[in-house]
């Protein structure tokens, strides 16, 4: 009833949706778009990570007649719910920002994630407008058969939209956009080379909807990251802090791995992981994979987890795994240095932010 109530209302406003989804980096893409949108009109936008099928509808019901766009996050960790939640919102922009292993214990395969994160370049019509990553292999196979319009995004591969020039910090992230025979410098106000794919998603919607290259660098500049997620904290006692615990799976959980041991490359880095959840029967497999990244690229000096699943993690790894998360705080406590960078990430039930409340405290 929720959902067709939320159907209902969102039709009697003549207002452009813009749907968000993909394995990661959601919330982030939103939170770039509607800073960038918001600069001339005014932006309804998914409100923290209201992005299933009570948040969408609950996210709806704010629209009101001064709205010119609505950027909605769009999660699913089942089958058949962005269709449903394109059904309800009928998106006339759909951007997918990538194609991982997340929810992949409910979905089964990469293929089948693939099926469903896609449903919502199928709901765009004729006249809608597919953002495509053509750097994921998966994403622009998919859209070859797209016959709608397209705007595609990228670092590597050829693009549209592109970013050059990118250069990786440990409070925010250096890079030139290009668009056309355009080229602005921007300093994203995040860390890691990810983010940098989040805000190529944000800027490629932005210029399809009539916005300047200055335009969206300014949004792009003045954006406010969300908490949580690759946060960067610096303490009295020359320890930095990496809070990514926001959430993990195995393909965030890589890539901030990767973003954090090349930026802090000078420091001795910790990584204090916890588990990751919803892999159903890849759950083991996936953590062992985490930990022998790790050892293969020597990513870490030392390894710290918590939780059942991320023992496997330093199995693999070499480190030290705690039962729970006071003695993994009592052990960080006392052991770290002046000069240790530490990086924080697991699943969302973890909580890992305790931790590093008690450092901060």
């Amino acid at each position: 009833a929720l959902q067709d109530f939320a159907k209902y209302y969102r039709h009697k406003f003549n207002v452009k949706v813009i749907g968000i989804t993909g394995s990661n980096g959601k919330t982030t893409t939103k939170d770039i778009l509607t800073s960038v949108l918001s600069q001339k009109t005014s932006v309804l936008a998914t409100a923290g990570n209201f992005n299933n099928h009570i948040g969408l509808p609950l996210t709806l019901f704010q629209l009101e007649k001064k709205h010119r766009y609505c950027v909605l996050e769009m999660g699913a960790n089942h089958k058949g719910e962005i269709a449903r939640l394109c059904e309800i919102s009928s998106p006339s922009v759909g951007i997918v920002t990538n194609i991982g292993t997340a929810h992949i214990g409910n979905f089964g395969s990469l293929k089948n994630i693939l099926k469903e994160k896609t449903e919502l370049f199928n709901s765009l019509g004729s006249n809608g407008i597919a953002v495509i990553n053509n750097d994921d292999e998966f994403i622009t196979s998919f859209a070859q058969n797209l016959k709608c319009k397209k705007i595609t995004f990228g670092i590597k591969n050829n693009a549209d939209v592109m970013a050059c020039d990118i250069l990786l910090k440990t409070e925010n992230t250096a890079f030139s956009l290009q668009y056309k025979k355009r080229k602005e410098k921007i300093v994203l106000p995040v860390a890691g080379l990810f983010n940098v794919y989040n805000a190529l998603a944000g800027a490629s919607t932005a210029v399809t909807l009539g916005y300047s290259v200055n335009e969206i660098a300014a949004g792009i500049r003045n954006f406010v990251p969300p908490a949580k997620r690759m946060e960067t904290i610096n303490l009295k006692n020359g320890i930095v802090i990496v809070n990514d615990s926001y959430n993990a799976n195995p393909t965030s959980m890589r890539v901030a791995i990767e973003n954090f041991a090349k930026i802090f490359y000078n420091n001795r880095k910790i990584l204090v992981l916890g588990d990751m959840l919803e892999l159903g029967n890849f759950e083991i497999a996936e953590h062992k994979k985490i930990g022998e990244f790790i050892k293969t690229n020597k990513y870490a000096d030392k390894v710290l987890t918590v939780g059942d699943l991320a023992k496997h993690i330093t199995a693999q790894s070499g480190g030290v795994w705690f039962e729970n998360k006071n003695k993994l705080s009592k052990y960080l406590k006392k052991n770290l240095k002046y000069g240790d960078a530490v990086l924080f990430k697991a699943s969302r039930k973890n909580a890992l932010e305790e931790v590093v409340e008690v450092l901060i405290s």
